[in-house]
């Protein structure tokens, strides 16, 4: 086979499973696979009508992000999400976007400003249309500036790990009312610190941030 068309093959497979990663992952957050359902490949390559390829590979993207766990030969089975899920996601999330920026806050360059400054006015913006949608992006421009400032390919690909799943969450539960406008905040806060090149605040400010925002999907779970 022609190198070209095993590369197409590969990219189109990869593709699939990213789609259909989706795909089951919103079946789970909804509730259609509730908490301890097993999974298995035949049924879901039925019900999503693809082979089992892109199932394996889908499978295994949501076993790293703890949604559920892969039974060697067997399947998977959905995990529980609930306070305490979100809660352990939140506090890893939270100790590694403080160690991350921590070294930021000593790598800063004028380039990196000008792009965090750039994200936080389409940050802003989004608040003040009440779009959810342009906001995750907004933030999540404005996180990746600092976690390459950060200077840690480990930290960020754990962390890289559960953004989907975070992103996902959101989409399903939504924000409470006034967080929008907390994360602009929260975020204006944080530039500044990093701007004055001030570590413990910089820190203490990222910590928070985190814990915001894992209590605040924890009471939208509870709406």
């Amino acid at each position: 086979m022609p190198d070209d068309d095993l590369t197409d093959i590969l990219a189109s497979t990869g593709l699939a499973a990213n789609g259909i990663t989706d795909r089951i992952r919103a079946d789970i957050l909804s509730g259609t696979f509730g908490a301890g359902h097993r999974i298995k490949i035949g049924e879901l390559a039925e019900r999503y009508a693809v082979s089992a390829m892109p199932i394996r590979e889908a499978l295994r993207t949501l076993d790293g992000e703890g949604l559920l766990t892969i039974i060697p030969n067997k399947g998977a089975r959905v995990r529980t999400v609930d306070a305490k899920f979100v809660r352990n996601l939140y506090d890893i999330r939270g100790a590694l976007e403080s160690l991350l920026v921590e070294h930021a806050c000593n790598n800063m360059t004028f380039r990196a400003r000008q792009q965090i400054e750039a994200a936080q006015t389409r940050l802003e913006d989004a608040v003040g249309r009440d779009d959810t949608t342009d906001l995750l992006a907004a933030n999540a421009d404005f996180h990746n500036v600092l976690n390459q400032l950060g200077d840690n390919p480990e930290a960020v690909r754990i962390l890289r790990m559960g953004q989907n799943l975070i992103a996902s969450f959101r989409g399903q539960f939504g924000f409470q009312a006034g967080r929008l406008a907390g994360i602009a905040e929260e975020h204006r806060a944080l530039m500044e610190a990093l701007w004055n090149r001030d570590v413990s605040r910089a820190i203490a400010i990222s910590r928070m941030h985190s814990m915001s925002a894992r209590d605040d999907l924890i009471a939208s779970l509870k709406d």
